[in-house]
């Protein structure tokens, strides 16, 4: 008789969870939540393919587990938000700037700037679009939000041909989900 599983999908997702908050994203590795569950790598790999794809599960979860935000006015958006960031440094960073970083292969510092620079274009859009000033299509949308990431990206990644260009934007539309 095979013996009865002990880890499941989502202990190792937890314990990889525990690793980010306490260690830092730059510590998330197969041997650290390992190590976190007290077993050897085995049942980690069980579970999962390889790294990359425990990885975008713990992304998943993660955004389902701790970003439970229903407001009930406007400000109250924001502030769960804040709070999350701030009580949640590390779990933020790993759900927001390095998935980024590492899917865009940028230092941190950049893909940190280019995620910022994109919000308040984004959020400048959206308060013209919601005040009247502006009134657009879902095309005109995206096709201003690509134009503006393309500058950004040949900008923080020092792009200088379209060819280039447009392969980090393919890279930056297929961010696991």
């Amino acid at each position: 008789m095979p013996a009865r599983k002990k880890i499941y999908k989502e202990d190792i997702l937890e314990a990889a969870v525990r690793v980010v908050r306490e260690q830092g994203v730059s510590a998330l590795s197969v041997r650290n939540i390992a190590k976190e569950l007290h077993v050897s790598t085995q049942p980690l790999y069980s579970e999962f393919e390889n790294f990359d794809s425990l990885k975008e599960e713990l992304l998943l979860f993660a955004r389902e587990k701790y970003i439970q935000i229903h407001p009930h006015r406007y400000k109250d958006f924001g502030l769960a938000l804040l709070h999350f960031a701030k009580d949640e440094k590390e779990l933020f960073k790993f759900l927001t700037i390095k998935l980024l970083s590492e899917n865009l292969e940028m230092d941190t510092h950049s893909a940190k700037e280019l995620h910022k620079k994109m919000q308040y274009y984004t959020y400048s859009m959206a308060v013209m679009i919601a005040t009247g000033y502006r009134n657009i299509s879902e095309e005109e949308m995206d096709r201003e939000l690509t134009d503006i990431f393309k500058i950004m990206l040949r900008h923080y990644k020092k792009i200088d041909n379209e060819e280039e260009c447009d392969y980090w934007l393919e890279r930056a539309r297929n961010l696991p989900e």
